[in-house]
């Protein structure tokens, strides 16, 4: 399976390149945050996901590891397919995707083009789960690293640390961050654990 392709882009056409590693020509269908910063001739080093059928085998592209990781969260979606999750991908950033299936936004999730009603609930009732389990664990080394400006008297502790600390991974500042956690707690989530948290803050960022 082809995971990393590195070579010179040597055509660009609509979305998809074709790329030259070492005299071969690879065809890879890709993200339009990848497509974005292609230029023919130049060298680059892609992320790739190879899907292999029964009468094809193809190539997509992304612009970075996240892009690739949440495509494959996408890709596992009844009905979706590689094809359609990398259309999810190009219509939308990341984060604010993240930030919709972790709400269970489906509302977020129909204004994306081609995702309707039933594609979006889908993705809720069949990611949501993996989407706050994937941001906690990214999280888990990430409070050891966070400085407090003000000291360490102002870090958080347990659960509602990692929370804080997970809603930083997905990119949003630490205030804002600790302002939706606050929030969920106030709202009743009184769970031991991280992840629930995490599900609740979302409604609040």
């Amino acid at each position: 399976m082809i995971s990393r392709l590195r070579g010179v882009v040597v055509e660009v056409d609509g979305d998809s390149m074709v790329v030259d590693v070492n005299g071969v020509g690879y065809s890879v269908i890709c993200t339009a945050t990848l497509l974005r910063r292609l230029e023919t001739g130049n060298e680059e080093t892609l992320c790739v996901y190879t899907d292999v059928r029964e009468d094809a085998i193809r190539l997509f592209g992304f612009d970075s590891h996240a892009e690739r990781q949440m495509f494959l969260l996408l890709n596992k979606v009844s009905g979706l397919g590689p094809r359609s999750s990398v259309d999810v991908l190009s219509n939308v950033p990341i984060r604010d995707l993240l930030r919709a299936i972790g709400a269970g936004d489906i509302h977020a999730l129909m204004s994306i083009k081609g995702v309707g009603r039933k594609k979006a609930e889908r993705i809720v009732v069949e990611l949501k789960d993996l989407v706050v389990s994937m941001v906690d664990d990214r999280s888990s080394g990430l409070r050891s690293m966070v400085t407090v400006e003000r000291g360490s008297s102002e870090r958080r502790d347990g659960p509602t640390g990692d929370a804080i600390a997970a809603l930083e991974v997905l990119g949003f500042a630490r205030k804002d961050a600790e302002v939706a956690v606050s929030k969920a707690i106030e709202g009743g989530c009184q769970s031991g654990e991280a992840g629930d948290l995490i599900r609740e803050a979302l409604r609040f960022v």
